[in-house]
Parts: structure tokens; C-alpha cells; sequence
């Protein structure tokens, strides 16, 4: 599938299919169940042009990601949100976003990348150490009380 996607930046008409690609998964049940939490967050991506979406040859919203440039000690570019749609997922969608990303971290003269995981999300977990990614640290109740997040980064 992943052959097929195009990057596209997020768009305010499209904002609900971008909530609907964590509905269900861990990180909703984690964080974002209650209220309108994600929508905030993806609504300040988006007024902030951090907000971009893996579109299908359709134009279905595969995956989304948010790009804070520089957010990582204004050093890297630092993946605060990553999400493939169901449909998507095991597809390649977060494969060609963690690609996107990259790039563009490259592109901005970033020698790493970064960004932070939940200790629950073995799966994610995985999937950054097969794209090459370090553990710096772990910071116990970073976002939310109980949860450690491992800080993980990627030489570029």
C-alpha cells in the first residue's frame, strides 16, 4: 500500500477521519477517550502546519502524523502523534509516514529525529526499533500518571 500514498498537509474539512484513525486504538483508550482531547490536539497541529496525512490514491485518510519541527531542544524534529487508519494498519501507511518524516527532518538540516512511546505500546515499541530507532531515556508519568514514555531517537 505504501507505494500508493501521498503526503498531504491536514486540512480542517478532514480533521474528523483523522480523529476516527485513533478511534479504538491504544493510545484513544489511553488518552483520548474522554472529551474532545485528540480533536484539540490535532486542531492546534493544524492551525500550527504540523498536521499531515498519508492519503490513499482515493484520497482516504491511510495515516496522520504531527511534525513539531525542531521540538526536540530545538535540535529535532520531534513525532508527537502517529496513526495509521484501521484499514491501513499493517499496510505500510505508518511505515511511509516514519519515511515522510524523516525526510523532511532531513530536509531541515536535522542531524536525528525524536520522538516519545508509551511503555504499553509494545507494538509501536517494535516497529521503531525496526526502523533503526535508539532509547535515550524513559520518563515515568511524562504525559499521564502511570505511563512511562521511552524518548527514542534516530541518527540520520
Amino acid at each position: 500500500m505504501s507505494a500508493e500514498l501521498i503526503l498531504a498537509p491536514g486540512s480542517a474539512g478532514r480533521l474528523g477521519e483523522c480523529v476516527d484513525v485513533f478511534r479504538g486504538s491504544s493510545i484513544w483508550e489511553h488518552y483520548f477517550a474522554e472529551g474532545g482531547r485528540l480533536l484539540n490536539s490535532l486542531t492546534k497541529a493544524l492551525e500550527r502546519g504540523e498536521l499531515w496525512l498519508a492519503l490513499t490514491h482515493n484520497s482516504s485518510v491511510a495515516g496522520v502524523m504531527r511534525v513539531v519541527p525542531r521540538g526536540f531542544c530545538g535540535l529535532y524534529d520531534y513525532l508527537s502523534l502517529i496513526g495509521s487508519a484501521p484499514s491501513a494498519r499493517g499496510m505500510g501507511a505508518g511505515r511511509f509516514l516514519m519515511g515522510e518524516f524523516e525526510r523532511m527532518a532531513r530536509e531541515r538540516g536535522c542531524l536525528r529525529t525524536s520522538l516519545m512511546v508509551s511503555d504499553f505500546n509494545a507494538g509501536a515499541i517494535g516497529f521503531y526499533d525496526s526502523l533503526g530507532y535508539w532509547r535515550l531515556g524513559t520518563i515515568p508519568s511524562a504525559v499521564k500518571p502511570g505511563i512511562a514514555e521511552h524518548v527514542l531517537l534516530k541518527d540520520l
